[in-house]
């Protein structure tokens, strides 16, 4: 058995959830802290992150195969440069 924490590396992300589950998710926090615990909400949410990617990089595949014989759509310019076609004039 290691003494040494085998860490891995992460990269923080930002998600938007329900106002109810994060005030929620704050009580819970609070009240553990009371205890002096810690909730350990990162393995809870890597494992339901590792859970949809499964089922979403599966149904990306079946997209994949379904549409094989479909063309990709090519990347295209915008016609519109982020400009006003109207030039400015002073008053």
């Amino acid at each position: 058995m290691s003494i040494f924490k085998n860490d891995r590396e992460t990269k923080r992300m930002i998600f938007n959830v329900y106002v109810d589950t994060a005030e929620r998710l704050d009580k819970a926090r609070e009240l553990s802290r009371s205890f002096e615990k810690r909730l350990d909400v990162d393995t809870c949410i890597n494992k339901a992150l590792e859970k949809f990617l499964h089922k979403a990089e599966k149904k990306l595949e079946e997209m994949q195969r379904a549409n094989k014989d479909r063309p990709c759509r090519a990347a295209t310019p915008s016609p519109d440069s982020g400009q006003d076609a109207t030039p400015d004039t002073a008053d």
